[in-house]
């Protein structure tokens, strides 16, 4: 049975230093700070087709957090810190060709950051923040 890619995704990521020892939910962000979710985003994907069945696709999502939010500019310089060393993290793996496995029929070429993270929604003294990210893999023709 192939691995589906969220699957793939969510194993990969929580290899990052500072989520290994938290739990990362699917599609699901708790109120709590310190809580973490990779949620898939819409997109197109397909980027290239051949004429064979095969091609480029992408993959987009977003890593997400709860994090404590208050007037001290410290809290807010380290949670952003968080995003951009994942982005720098995800960079890294990319240039080594650490890629998440795929499965049969899918190879990984890229994870890399699309947009940093920023603050999206904030809540009494929590704010949710994201980075959005995506995967780049060849796909075999269909069988």
């Amino acid at each position: 049975m192939q691995m589906n890619i969220i699957e793939a995704l969510h194993g990969y990521v929580s290899r990052y230093g500072p989520l290994q020892d938290g739990r990362i939910n699917v599609d699901f962000l708790p109120g709590d700070a310190g809580s973490y979710s990779l949620d898939v985003a819409p997109c197109r994907e397909w980027v290239k087709r051949y004429v064979d069945g095969s091609g480029v696709k992408q993959f987009l999502f977003n890593l997400c957090s709860r994090e404590a939010m208050d007037e001290t500019i410290r809290q807010q310089l380290d949670n952003l810190g968080f995003y951009e060393g994942f982005s720098r993290w995800l960079d890294r793996q990319t240039a080594a060709d650490d890629l998440p496995a795929l499965g049969q029929s899918r190879t990984a070429r890229a994870v890399e950051a699309v947009r940093s993270g920023y603050a999206f929604l904030q809540g009494g003294n929590t704010a949710k923040y994201q980075i959005q990210c995506r995967l780049t893999y060849f796909q075999d023709k269909e069988r």
